[in-house]
């Protein structure tokens, strides 16, 4: 399973009271460029280039449909899984699943998953992102 990596500044957002990791809406974008742990912003064009806005895959990627919850001073940040599936045609390549704010001002970054080495999905074949263990704060 890949391991989440988080981006420097999340840190600072979470501290200013930024990210609300309970109502902001938080988006999984894929892509094949090395994200950089002082990286701030999503950037679509040119630090995150994701894969093509088509078969199947939405420009700015897709809705995590995320929560948080705190329980005896642990917080948990939980997501649902996302599930990419190729339609009329290739997905990818893609090794990085980029996690950002879409509600922050400039699309604050959260952190990442490296998958190892670059994935194609073919027509039909499908992806998933797993959420298990998503963040927690102590």
């Amino acid at each position: 399973m890949a391991v989440f990596n988080k981006f420097e500044s999340f840190v600072g957002r979470i501290g200013l009271g930024e990210d609300n990791l309970n109502t902001d809406t938080l988006k999984v974008a894929l892509t094949n460029v090395a994200p950089v742990a002082t990286q701030t912003d999503f950037d679509p064009v040119t630090n995150h280039a994701a894969p093509a806005a088509a078969n199947g895959y939405l420009a700015g990627g897709a809705d995590i449909q995320n929560g948080y919850s705190e329980a005896g001073g642990v917080g948990t940040l939980s997501a649902v899984d996302v599930v990419f599936t190729a339609a009329g045609g290739q997905i990818g390549p893609f090794r990085y699943a980029v996690i950002y704010n879409d509600t922050h001002g400039t699309d604050g970054l959260v952190g990442w998953y490296d998958y190892g080495s670059s994935i194609t999905l073919n027509d039909t074949e499908s992806f998933t992102v797993d959420f298990t263990d998503l963040l927690t704060l102590q």
